[in-house]
């Protein structure tokens, strides 16, 4: 679910809007806040455009075809060693027909574990997963509907999917903040944060575990365009919109153009 709001909810830094106050006061905050203060994404805006992931689990082996990069692993439910962002080993077991449980590690730390089970008749997938790489730990489900069949033989989770929806994600993970100085903006969620130069070099992203970066622009008087770069190529751009007490996004993936669009509510 790489990013879903660019990780669900992009990065981000508590910038100081009004908690409280009459209802003319909010409105006077909205008007002169644009981007600054704290968001909460809503789950049900968001939208999915050619976001198509393709598995195979057969004899054994896992393959992450639509992957960055594609890899390999044994299912075995043994942990095995990968080079890959953000992970070095992974874990993968087959529990039933249709039901896969996995799990990652960084640095012999756990990082997150998930549990994917396709529906009886095979054209619906639900993946249950934890996140345990920020402040609070964040749980959430993602649900994938049936593309293309996956090879003779193999597993039920094997094919292409195209993310439908998801839900259940708990509070921490949807909840971020933006703050904006002159010309410097700072970003803070969950896991992550950024304080970059509006139009300056791409910089590193606190607690961000696969090396990206990151550079903003101003786009508008209340527009601004965040580019992810890894190893000094972009992976991710994500645009921002601000109209009053709504944020929206666009998020594009480099690879492939798939598109997730969001929203958020000023907190």
């Amino acid at each position: 679910m790489k990013r879903m709001m660019t990780a669900l909810a992009a990065f981000t830094l508590v910038a100081g809007t009004a908690a409280c106050g009459s209802a003319d006061d909010t409105a006077a905050v909205a008007e002169t806040a644009g981007i600054a203060g704290d968001w909460k994404v809503d789950l049900d805006s968001a939208q999915w455009e050619n976001d198509i992931g393709e598995y195979v689990l057969a004899d054994g082996t896992y393959n992450c075809i639509s992957c960055d990069p594609p890899f390999e692993v044994a299912v075995d439910g043994e942990w095995h060693d990968v080079d890959l962002p953000a992970t070095d080993s992974i874990m993968m077991e087959v529990v039933d027909d249709n039901t896969v449980r996995s799990a990652g590690r960084l640095n012999g730390e756990d990082t997150g574990s998930s549990t994917w089970t396709v529906s009886e008749d095979g054209n619906a997938l639900e993946v249950s997963w934890t996140n345990l790489r920020g402040e609070e730990q964040v749980s959430g489900t993602t649900n994938y509907t049936r593309n293309e069949a996956g090879p003779d033989g193999s597993h039920a989770v094997s094919g292409k999917w195209a993310t439908a929806n998801v839900s259940n994600i708990d509070e921490a993970g949807l909840r971020f903040s933006f703050g904006l100085d002159g010309d410097t903006i700072t970003s803070r969620g969950n896991s992550e944060s950024y304080t970059a130069t509006l139009g300056g070099e791409a910089v590193a992203i606190d607690g961000n575990d696969a090396g990206e970066m990151v550079k903003v622009e101003s786009t508008g008087d209340n527009s601004f365009l965040e580019t992810y770069t890894r190893d000094g190529e972009t992976i991710y751009t994500t645009e921002l919109t601000v109209d009053g007490d709504t944020l929206t996004g666009v998020g594009t993936d480099a690879k492939d153009g798939s598109i997730v669009r969001w929203s958020a509510t000023r907190q």
